[in-house]
């Protein structure tokens, strides 16, 4: 119970952390990102958050604190 406890906090933690990250800290060109472009007009841009790759992202965390889960449990 102890190791499953200890992967979640470590997923979980690095989930938020990319996800602050990927938001704050970075621009629309980097590939870790989760921001998209919605340009309006022709002098204006806006800027938000695509939740597409926001569920991509949250996927991939699942199956690789899974995956972690499991190759720990082997042992």
């Amino acid at each position: 119970m102890g190791t499953k406890i200890i992967v979640f906090l470590l997923t979980l933690f690095t989930f938020l952390t990319w996800l602050f990250m990927a938001i704050y800290f970075s621009t629309e060109n980097d590939w870790w990102s989760v921001l998209e472009s919605r340009e309006t007009s022709y002098d204006t841009a806006v800027v938000g958050v695509s939740y597409v790759t926001v569920l991509l992202g949250t996927g991939l965390f699942l199956a690789g604190g899974t995956l972690v889960y499991m190759l720990i449990r082997r042992k």
